[in-house]
């Protein structure tokens, strides 16, 4: 399978088809430098969670390390094809400085370990509320999260928060409209609230 040039051709290569026919399969795929489809120890089923439109694709695991993605042919929103973010997105796993344990701020940041960080987080909550009541907090995430993520943290947000009105989920214009119910499911805030964007 030869490279994609992701600057001539981000979508990929065009597959044209005529009226009443079903969409050509073609799977995206790309894979770490040195890597071969043959050498992937095992393909994970997933989805995009870059943008709204869920797109099926399957993450290649080579000695407990992604090293790529490829599209998922049978799936019925993508059928197999992978956006430049779903195919390049996953490099930023491996970066190194991505963060994977957590920061505390002891005048400057220092490695903590995740009962001690989160042990933090609640103190400090607690100390904001009972000092100047449930209005001192808010959550401000992300619009790139599974539905699942969007219910566990909304859930969690209205047990700190008491109510879900200080939360704010960030969705560009361009995840709206899939995502315009998720407020009234999830109990998040998003393109519900934004009705002038529309």
């Amino acid at each position: 399978m030869g490279r994609r040039d992701a600057i001539a051709e981000p979508w990929g290569s065009r597959t044209p088809y005529g009226s009443g026919v079903p969409w050509p399969v073609r799977v995206d795929t790309h894979l770490a430098d040195g890597v071969s489809a043959e050498q992937v120890d095992r393909w994970v089923p997933s989805a995009s969670i870059l943008h709204s439109n869920g797109d099926a694709m399957d993450i290649a695991v080579k000695d407990g390390r992604i090293v790529g993605v490829r599209g998922r042919a049978h799936h019925r929103v993508n059928h197999g094809r992978l956006g430049p973010k779903d195919l390049f997105g996953w490099q930023a796993n491996a970066a190194a400085d991505r963060l994977t344990r957590p920061l505390v701020r002891n005048g400057r940041l220092v490695w903590t370990d995740w009962d001690t960080a989160v042990d933090r987080v609640v103190a400090r909550t607690r100390e904001l509320m009972e000092e100047q009541g449930r209005s001192a907090i808010g959550f401000y995430t992300t619009g790139q999260l599974f539905v699942e993520e969007y219910c566990i943290g909304s859930g969690r947000q209205r047990a700190m928060n008491r109510c879900s009105a200080g939360t704010h989920t960030r969705t560009g214009l361009w995840q709206r409209t899939g995502q315009r119910r998720l407020p009234i499911r999830a109990g998040a805030a998003g393109p519900g609230r934004q009705r002038g964007a529309f």
